[in-house]
């Protein structure tokens, strides 16, 4: 074994960490520098360097420091293989996840550019199953928890309203996602919007104007006349807010109904 002694700056400098945090993990005890007498100053050994390098890994696993803490000191090897197998788990559910996220991306990119060439077109497509959460400030409501997550993880969702011809309240507004996404996020209080074919419209409105009843009239007007039926529900989602070059403010709106 090596009985090299490095210096407080030296430790510093090969982790890139600072003073003040090799004084926390001392207070922890999960570094025992010894303090040289002669002069007071801390010199760690090979076991101190091998003691930071578990804690830098721990730590990039996930571990709060008591746990990298239990993890160098008091496990034994059965509790270690435990834990390590429950981060094999949180790992794949990362993986999961970031595989969703991509696809996603891709999706919504794909939709984006498709979205400059398409605005005001009305046209029809089929629509997946959605999830619907309203947005609600009642912490007794059944959807409270389940919209408090949703912004947890909010890249997978979108701001987005429901237009019913009722009284327009708090609860038209909510978030919405891809059921499929929703499943994986394991949320289930919410309103699924059952696949269908629906009739659609990209809408760009201009300026701080709150999208409302007044701004999807347009829309229903032009999707009754043309299919001569009543449309008595419209979904309005959030896809892009942006300034343009003469700095005027655009909400880009997908507005869809049911023809199913």
């Amino acid at each position: 074994m090596s009985t090299s002694k490095y210096s407080t700056k030296q430790i510093c400098q090969i982790f890139n960490v600072t003073r003040e945090t090799l004084r926390h993990y001392e207070r922890l005890g999960l570094l025992r520098p010894h303090i040289n007498p002669a002069n007071g100053y801390r010199e760690y050994s090979y076991w101190d360097v091998s003691t930071i390098i578990d804690i830098l890994k721990y730590r990039s696993l996930g571990f709060t420091l008591s746990n990298t803490k239990d993890a160098i000191f008091d496990m034994d090897f059965p509790k270690i293989v435990d834990m390590l197998e429950d981060h094999t788990d949180y790992f794949t559910n990362v993986i999961k996840q970031y595989e969703l996220l991509l696809e996603k991306t891709r999706r919504d990119f794909a939709y984006l550019r498709g979205a400059m060439d398409h605005i005001e077109d009305i046209s029809e497509t089929d629509m997946i199953d959605l999830f619907f959460i309203p947005y609600t400030t009642d912490h007794t409501n059944e959807y409270f928890s389940a919209m408090q997550y949703a912004f947890n993880n909010s890249q997978f969702f979108s701001t987005a309203l429901t237009i019913d011809g009722h009284h327009h309240n708090m609860e038209c507004f909510g978030l919405i996602t891809e059921k499929s996404y929703a499943d994986f996020l394991k949320i289930n209080k919410g309103i699924v919007i059952e696949k269908s074919h629906v009739v659609s419209q990209i809408i760009d409105v201009i300026g701080r104007i709150p999208i409302n009843e007044t701004i999807v009239d347009d829309f229903k007007a032009s999707i009754t006349k043309k299919y001569s039926r009543e449309f008595h529900t419209i979904y309005a989602i959030l896809i892009s807010r942006f300034f343009d070059a003469e700095k005027r403010y655009h909400h880009y709106f997908f507005l869809f109904s049911k023809l199913e």
